[in-house]
C-alpha cells in the first residue's frame, strides 16, 4: 500500500512533568533526519548542562518505520520506550521528543519513571500542533495542446495540482501527483503525450 501523506509536529513545544520533586521537562519537535535530530538533542543536553538525564525518542520514514528510543543511564526501558509509545500512539512520524530530568532526591522506581516519562512527551505532543503532509511525486509532460485540458483535469480529480503550465506548441505541464495515483496516471498518459517523466518523490 502506497502512503499517501503522514502525519508530523508543526513545530518545537514543551511539556513540563513534576514528581516527587524531580522535574521531567519534554521538548517535542520535527525533525527531517538522524543528523537533525542530533543536533538539536545536543543543544538541548547542552542548554541543561546541569540535568541528571537527557533521554529521547524519535521515528523516522514516512510509515514510521525507523526509529529508536534512548535511555540514557534510566533502567532499561524506563524512560525511551514511554517516550516512543506517545509518539507512535499519536500516530507521530518524522518527529522526536527528547526529555531531560532534574532529580528532586527521591528514587521513582521503574514504574513511577515509565509513567513520568511517558506524561512529559503527553504534555510536549498536547501543547503542540498535529499537522498532515500530503506526499507528491512531481511529473513532466509535454503535449498536445488538445490534450492540455485533460491531463489537468485528470490531475486535479486525482487529488493533485499544476505547478507550472507552459502554452507553447508543445504545451509543457509539471504537475504533483498524489503518489497512490502515480502508478495509474502514468499507465493511462505516458502512450499518449509526446513525453512524460517522472522527478524523484518529493
Amino acid at each position: 500500500m502506497t502512503v499517501d501523506s503522514y502525519r508530523t509536529l508543526a513545530v518545537e513545544s514543551e511539556g513540563l512533568y513534576r514528581e516527587k520533586a524531580s522535574k521531567f521537562i519534554a521538548y517535542a519537535f520535527p525533525i527531517a533526519s538522524e543528523e537533525a535530530f542530533a543536533e538539536r538533542c545536543a543543544a538541548i543536553a547542552k542548554e541543561h548542562h546541569t540535568c541528571r538525564h537527557v533521554c529521547y525518542a524519535w521515528v523516522l520514514g514516512h510509515a514510521g518505520e525507523r526509529y529508536r528510543a534512548n535511555d540514557a543511564g534510566e533502567p532499561n526501558g524506563t524512560a525511551g520506550k514511554p517516550i516512543l509509545r506517545r509518539l507512535q500512539a499519536a500516530g507521530i512520524t518524522e518527529a522526536a521528543i527528547v526529555v531531560v530530568r532534574y532529580f528532586g532526591g527521591t528514587l521513582l522506581g521503574k514504574g513511577g519513571l515509565v509513567h513520568a516519562y511517558g506524561e512529559a512527551a503527553s504534555l510536549a505532543i498536547a501543547s503542540n500542533t498535529v499537522i498532515e503532509r500530503v506526499l507528491h511525486t512531481q511529473v513532466r509532460i509535454l503535449c498536445t495542446h488538445a490534450q492540455a485540458g485533460s491531463v489537468k483535469n485528470e490531475v486535479l480529480r486525482a487529488g493533485g495540482s499544476v505547478s507550472t503550465a507552459n502554452y507553447a506548441d508543445p504545451c509543457e505541464l509539471v504537475v504533483n501527483i498524489p503518489r497512490s495515483a502515480l502508478e495509474r496516471f502514468v499507465d493511462r498518459w505516458r502512450p499518449l503525450v509526446l513525453s512524460l517523466t517522472v522527478d524523484q518523490p518529493k
